[in-house]
């Protein structure tokens, strides 16, 4: 009989032992590998869903898509996004404007020019940022807020020399 109560005890030692192992290992894994989060390369409060856009024109041959939004103030926009060539050539340099409306003004006046050091093939993708604004207009009035902010593509060179611009 005592022989059966050491192996018992020795059982419920060893269980009790192996319970504890899976338990502290479970609460380790979950601790330590949980999926990254992504982490916003903008600061500040998303902007509201209406005011950043992208201008939907067919045949153009890159494609914008809108990453991350940011709205400091009420009115200025910054806009993390995405071009994809979806033309058949290599692009070496393209411009990408803002074109911002406010109640009292549109303002054409803010782009970015990409120069690529390789050029951007067919199906690629690259991030690109655009942001500002107007907070006074002529004579130092204040501008209302931002109503819309849309990204414009306004002229594009492919590798080969050739051009587009947009009409």
């Amino acid at each position: 009989m005592p022989h059966i109560r050491r192996f018992v005890i020795r059982i419920f030692v060893a269980l009790l032992t192996f319970l504890i192992g899976v338990a502290i290992s479970s609460v380790w894994f979950l601790n330590h590998y949980q999926p990254a989060k992504s982490t916003r390369l903008l600061s500040g409060p998303l902007c509201r869903e209406e005011v950043v856009s992208v201008e939907s024109r067919p045949a153009v041959p890159l494609r914008i898509t809108i990453s991350d939004t940011a709205c400091e103030k009420p009115q200025t926009a910054n806009v993390q996004f995405l071009v994809e060539n979806v033309s058949t050539k290599p692009i070496s340099k393209y411009e990408i404007r803002g074109v911002q409306t406010y109640d009292e003004l549109r303002d054409e006046g803010l782009s970015v020019l990409t120069e690529t050091i390789e050029p951007l093939q067919p199906r690629q993708t690259q991030i690109g940022f655009l942001g500002g604004g107007v907070l006074k207009r002529s004579g130092g009035r204040p501008v209302s807020e931002l109503r819309s902010f849309e990204l414009v593509v306004w002229s594009i060179t492919f590798a080969d020399g050739t051009k587009w611009t947009r009409s």
